[in-house]
């Protein structure tokens, strides 16, 4: 069916290509959806680049030093991975035949070296007003660091794919180090060190190269590694897919033999009353779910850098509103909680679920009220000392009087009596 190992390339490339319009046109199905963005994009886009080139650069653009514009490529090159197109069924045909499966990894190495030059292009397009007007780079020096970061940009992705195919885990992270990060480290001092030196640039570019070569001939001699090469493959060709699911559908979580949190499994309060332990076990659930903690931690922190920047008339209303916030969210956490299958086969009365509520909701809060307290407090314009004495009795307050207030609100909804 397939004459040589570049048809199969081909036939594998059209397929992914086609998965990935696939992926689109679920986000739209009617490709107008796309003109009414794109168009719109492009002409605005068009006209800021245009002015970037004509008009006087934005004022920011006198304090950017050349190490963002470094970092800025790095990034864009650290996105960029290799794309082996292997299937799980060549374990039956394919890898009987070296000659075939090399030829395939060539050819789909070609292929994702040249996306990545493109798309690293594309980038270097956009920055290149600021590299000539800013910082008067001539054009020699600019095709020199062009060729400099797709060279680097090539070494870099081979190198992680090598990590990746051969380890995982902790040992993976170790490895990253000396193959990722450190030589990201050496391209950004080498750049700005002889970003006016093409000769040291074109030096440096035909190293790169010749690395990248050597990095492709390691990994056609690779052995044992076919279904990490699977693995890996598989997460190269769904990564829109997992972007567009990403804010549809919750990630998998982890299964772990321990939490982080609370590994033990022990009480959180030492008396073993039943509400008590209603509410040590919200507690524990909250903290040990990702999501759930990550979301109270990122509140806590937008809420601080809130209350030390308003002036402190607003900062007390902003105090009282993020509490009854965040208390409204843990009595929405708690409903959950109680509807889960299996806690509601507890048969717990309706008098210590409102106590286990009131008392999770106040351990909850209690963190939180401290840390905007003592920042609200200690911006105030009052005696430190008050500041000192006040903050930890305004939290406690706080913590005991939203779930009271917030629990009466809720009586009138919907949810009905915890």
């Amino acid at each position: 069916m397939f004459p040589n190992p570049a048809s199969l390339f081909r036939k594998r490339l059209i397929s992914h290509i086609r998965d990935r319009v696939r992926v689109m046109r679920s986000v739209a199905d009617d490709w107008t959806v796309f003109l009414y963005i794109l168009i719109p994009g492009l002409l605005l886009g068009g006209r800021l680049y245009y002015g970037l080139w004509k008009e006087p650069l934005p004022a920011w653009a006198a304090q950017l030093p050349f190490s963002v514009v470094l970092a800025l490529l790095l990034l864009i090159a650290s996105l960029s991975s290799i794309l082996l197109l292997i299937r799980e069924a060549d374990v039956l045909f394919v890898i009987q035949r070296k000659a075939w499966l090399h030829g395939v990894m060539v050819w789909s190495s070609l292929y994702s070296m040249a996306v990545a030059a493109f798309k690293t292009s594309i980038f270097y397009l956009i920055v290149l007003p600021f590299l000539v007007r800013q910082f008067h780079q001539d054009s020699l020096s600019l095709v020199s660091l062009l060729l400099f970061t797709i060279a680097f940009e090539w070494v870099l992705m081979w190198s992680k794919h090598l990590v990746r195919v051969q380890t995982g885990g902790w040992r993976r992270r170790l490895l990253y180090i000396p193959f990722v990060f450190v030589p990201s480290g050496m391209y950004g001092a080498f750049a700005a060190w002889f970003r006016l030196q093409p000769f040291a640039l074109g030096l440096g570019t035909i190293i790169l190269v010749v690395v990248s070569l050597l990095l492709i001939i390691v990994r056609l001699r690779l052995r044992g590694t076919f279904m990490n090469d699977v693995q890996e493959d598989l997460t190269n060709r769904t990564d829109l897919t997992r972007v567009v699911l990403s804010q549809t559908v919750d990630k998998p979580r982890r299964i772990r033999k321990k939490t982080w949190i609370y590994r033990r499994s022990g009480n959180v309060f030492r008396s073993t009353l039943p509400s008590r332990r209603i509410a040590g076990a919200m507690i524990k659930t909250l903290l040990r779910h990702p999501k759930q903690s990550t979301l109270y931690l990122q509140f806590t922190g937008i809420s601080l850098l809130v209350l030390l920047t308003l002036p402190i008339g607003i900062k007390v209303v902003a105090f009282a509103a993020l509490i009854m916030l965040l208390t409204y969210w843990l009595f929405l956490q708690w409903f959950g909680f109680r509807q889960d299958p299996f806690v509601s086969l507890l048969p717990w009365p309706d008098d210590q679920h409102l106590q286990g509520s009131h008392l999770a909701m106040g351990t909850l809060l209690t963190p939180f009220a401290v840390l905007t307290s003592a920042a609200v407090l200690f911006t105030a314009p009052v005696n430190v000392w008050i500041a000192v004495i006040g903050f930890v009795p305004l939290a406690a307050a706080s913590a005991w009087i939203a779930p009271q207030a917030m629990r009466m609100f809720m009586l009138n909804r919907k949810y009905g009596s915890p």
